[in-house]
């Protein structure tokens, strides 16, 4: 009987102070009479010219409604806005009704057209908040969050009421409030209705109007303050007094508002070496819980991580991995039961100053690459240890693409992994990416993707052929070899540029020229036919004039492959191809030792497939026709429709077999794409 007693004084209680309150902050304290319509839709047509269709939503007018659904276009939301003729610093009101068909819907005010702009919104769980949103600065501040029971199921509309009086701000739902707040700061007078991902509504009204100026506030000056925590005894009145020796010796006080106590960190002031940090705290609470939100320096980071307490009944730990900015931070909890609110006391971390972001590319790699399709993914890697406030994409100057949520990277040098998709007009199109954190901004390097609707490989190809040597072994071959390459790729679309019989500054020129080139290439291919040697693991091309009496001369009379590999290396997106048909007869006998015969294979390299006419090692045959058994061989291949490395490796076989084993072709591939000599 006790205990039932009990619970009927404590529901009185509760019931008085709503009571109270609802009483003192009616909407019908202001009367038609005092309202001025500045705006109104019903939404029987749209004569206001809604948005209708763009990359985020879609919008359609049926049966008095007006239907926004979201496209989740890059895994944004979406909104509808119009501008309205208000006075940001006067008294207003802002009514709008809708229903949610599916996920979260929201009325928005004050928008700017960077998009900036408080909203109202009703999650699928009947949840009310109240949000600030800042793209431009990559900052969401939750004004308020919680269930107040007066949100009408999904499928019926609900009304929201947005008051201006002075310096108060009321917010009601269905005609009842449920929040007041101070000075809030609207800098755009565009207004209308959000949706989430995955979400539609139907809006069945909306109306701006402005106020005349009330002398006496809307709802009774009352204290913000959290209501202290006071014991409750059944069957005594509230407000009376007793003695202790009057009290029952088994009654225990009851906490009406919850018990904050903090886990980790211990102690006021902490320092970290990083920008984020895991905090724990420990809420003791009669009754559930219905929020627990984490504030860093005073803007709220949203709700904790919330379990009960296995070792004490009616305890709860709430965890969250919070951000903070360089220098002194403060965090704080508030806790919320059914009968109250309760602040824990303040945590200060201190934290290393920051340094702008570091931007690297991921895709595109190289400065300029050729595309065949209008949609491109990016991938970016940033790093940045305070936290990333915003990146953006910027395409011939203008801003495509944008966000503020980030994928975590667990490599070393990368904090984040950002994967934005942008859409490429015809031609070329400059991309940068800026991306900021609170020491400041910082630019990527530029890179330029063209975009070809029709002919998108476009085939760059560099041939040299040495036969006569001035002190060397003369060859029969590479020149006819290297003339067979010429006619057999220029049939194939390659634009070509041939040298034969050259010397090492002829050589050193092309290269230059087709180095140059590349940028403006997708498909890329070099062919060496001559003498070739490895030389302490180096391999070089020999040009007609070198000079070679010793080791240490190579590197001055030659030409190394590991230079011009380097030079395909920056274009690891196109398709490049190195073929070295240059173990042939050693001309320098006389230095050279079996060990050094040949060439040493490189490593495989991004974007590159390089194809050696023999194995590592050994020599290959001049052939005793007018071409080289490999080349004779590798333009067959080359003229059947098939992929590159079938074309390799079908020349491999045929080599094999008519040198009855001699020679054995070799080829290591990194490349990242597919590509047929002929389609």
């Amino acid at each position: 009987m006790v205990f039932r007693r009990f619970r009927l004084i404590i529901a009185l209680l509760i019931l008085f102070n709503f009571s109270g309150i609802i009483a003192q902050q009616a909407y019908t304290d202001i009367t038609p009479d005092e309202k001025t319509e500045l705006f109104s839709d019903s939404f029987d047509s749209n004569s206001n010219n809604w948005i209708t269709d763009n990359y985020w939503i879609t919008g359609s007018f049926s049966e008095g409604a007006y239907r926004i659904v979201c496209k989740n276009y890059r895994q944004q939301s979406g909104l509808s806005f119009i501008p309205v003729p208000l006075e940001l610093n006067s008294d207003f009101e802002i009514e709008g009704s809708f229903k949610i068909e599916s996920g979260t819907g929201a009325l928005i005010f004050g928008l700017t057209d960077d998009f900036e702009h408080f909203r109202v919104e009703i999650d699928p769980k009947k949840n009310l908040s109240i949000i600030h949103d800042m793209p431009s600065k990559g900052r969401i501040d939750i004004l308020f969050s919680g269930k107040t029971g007066l949100v009408n199921e999904n499928g019926t509309l609900n009304k929201i009421t947005v008051r201006k009086t002075g310096n108060n701000w009321y917010f009601f739902i269905n005609d009842i409030l449920f929040r007041e707040l101070k000075s809030l700061t609207l800098n755009g007078n565009k207004t209308g209705f959000s949706v989430s991902l995955k979400s539609s509504i139907a809006v069945d009204n909306l109306s701006v109007s402005a106020l005349k100026i009330v002398t006496e506030p809307l709802l009774a000056e009352k204290t913000q303050n959290v209501p202290e925590e006071r014991t409750v005894i059944a069957g005594v009145p509230d407000g009376k007094q007793i003695s202790d020796s009057a009290k029952p010796a088994d009654l225990k006080p009851v906490a009406v508002i919850p018990e904050i106590t903090w886990v980790s960190p211990s102690g006021t002031n902490t320092s970290l070496e990083t920008y984020s940090a895991r905090v724990r705290i420990k809420v003791k609470s009669g009754s559930e819980l219905q929020s627990a939100l984490f504030y860093v320096n005073g803007s709220s980071k949203g709700e904790g991580e919330m379990r009960s307490s296995l070792d004490e009944p009616g305890s709860f730990i709430i965890e969250k991995t919070l951000d903070f900015i360089p220098g002194s931070n403060n965090i704080y909890l508030v806790a919320t039961n059914s009968l109250g609110s309760t602040k824990s006391d303040l945590r200060y971390f201190t934290n290393p100053q920051a340094e702008p972001p570091d931007i690297k590319w991921g895709n595109p790699v190289s400065a300029n690459s050729i595309v065949n399709t209008e949609v491109f993914n990016m991938e970016v890697c940033i790093k940045s240890l305070a936290e990333l406030l915003s990146a953006q994409v910027l395409v011939n100057g203008l801003q495509v693409s944008a966000a503020k949520v980030f994928q975590k990277s667990e490599l070393e040098n990368c904090s984040y992994i950002w994967k934005p998709q942008i859409v490429l007009k015809e031609g070329d199109n400059s991309v940068y990416i800026i991306a900021e954190n609170i020491a400041g901004s910082t630019t990527s390097e530029n890179r330029v993707i063209r975009f070809s609707k029709t002919g998108s490989e476009k085939r760059l190809a560099l041939i040299f052929g040495n036969s006569e040597y001035n002190n060397g072994t003369s060859l029969r071959n590479p020149v006819n070899d290297a003339n067979l390459i010429e006619a057999t790729l220029k049939d194939l679309n390659f634009e070509v540029l041939k040298h034969t019989n050259a010397g090492k500054a002829e050589m050193e020129k092309a290269l230059v020229e087709f180095t140059q080139k590349l940028p403006y290439y997708n498909v890329a291919l070099f062919y060496y036919a001559g003498h070739g040697i490895q030389v302490d693991g180096v391999n070089y091309l020999i040009p007609t004039d070198a000079v070679i009496e010793e080791k240490t001369s190579c590197k001055w009379e030659a030409v190394s492959v590991s230079d011009i590999v380097g030079e395909f290396e920056k274009y690891p997106d196109n398709i490049n191809i190195v073929i070295l048909d240059a173990c042939r007869n050693n001309p320098f006998r006389s230095w050279v030792r079996g060990n050094e015969a040949g060439f040493r294979f490189i490593s495989d390299v991004s974007g590159t497939i390089i194809a050696y006419a023999t194995a590592e090692g050994a020599t290959a045959a001049d052939g005793s026709g007018a071409n080289g058994l490999y080349t004779e061989e590798l333009v067959k291949q080359m003229l059947i429709t098939q992929p590159v490395e079938s074309v390799f490796k079908k020349t491999r076989v045929q080599v094999e077999q008519k040198s009855k084993g001699m020679q054995s072709p070799r080829e290591s591939s990194g490349l990242r794409g597919e590509f047929y000599f002929k389609r």
